[in-house]
């Protein structure tokens, strides 16, 4: 309820309650993404504890020579207390760059503990748990932003139920083109992200889910 999340499947990867798990983890809920207007990574860990987004600032020489243990993408790779992290999508090993618009909630593990389950990096796991359909309820949002740097985001939620708990379909989209306060500095983004979800039973939960687009952005090192 709003910012308080009661359960995560965080510590064993089955649905336990959060006083139930043995771990620090902490969870991010759509409700306090929204709040904040939190956009991007490098915004959300200022929420995290001990957590940063990794610059390279901390050795010399050249980029990329000290891949994660998963191998991940070094451009968006994050630090927990100095060692690397993983980033997981619902749990599997993330390909695409985080951004909110297609996420239901963020998780927060912070620890050795993510490395049991196969993903892991010794500073932890952060989760992004993807948006499904909904078959209870028809709903959409249209959320503009502007800001500094000629900074402009449109973001589109859309869902939809053809049949009441049953069968649904949801959309989200996002257009966003912004510059930074440092020479060459930009970020352009254009994905579209759907799921559907059907259930056939009570007990039986089937969803599929995609996305598409294009993340065009300039990364700058601090040498």
């Amino acid at each position: 309820t709003g910012y308080a999340a009661e359960n995560t499947l965080a510590g064993s990867r089955l649905n336990a309650r959060l006083r139930d798990t043995a771990g620090s983890v902490s969870v991010f809920t759509k409700e306090f993404l929204d709040d904040l207007a939190i956009t991007d990574l490098a915004g959300l860990l200022n929420f995290t504890v001990n957590s940063e987004m990794d610059t390279n600032a901390w050795q010399p020489g050249q980029p990329g020579q000290n891949p994660s243990i998963s191998g991940e993408n070094l451009l968006n790779r994050t630090m927990v207390r100095g060692l690397a992290a993983s980033q997981g999508m619902d749990y599997f090993t993330s390909i695409t760059n985080m951004d909110p618009y297609r996420v239901g909630r963020f998780e927060d593990a912070r620890g050795p503990n993510s490395i049991l389950f196969g993903i892991g990096s010794p500073g932890g796991l952060l989760n992004q748990t993807s948006k499904i359909a909904e078959t209870h309820r028809d709903s959409g949002a249209l959320r503009l932003g502007a800001g500094s740097w000629d900074r402009r985001r449109v973001e589109l939620d859309l869902n939809r139920v053809l049949r009441r708990d049953r069968l649904a379909v949801s959309l989200a989209a996002l257009h966003q083109d912004s510059g930074g306060w440092r020479a060459f500095d930009f970020q352009e983004k254009k994905r579209v992200f759907g799921s559907v979800t059907w259930r056939p039973a009570r007990s039986v939960t089937i969803t599929a889910m995609g996305e598409t687009g294009r993340d065009t952005n300039a990364v700058i090192r601090s040498f």
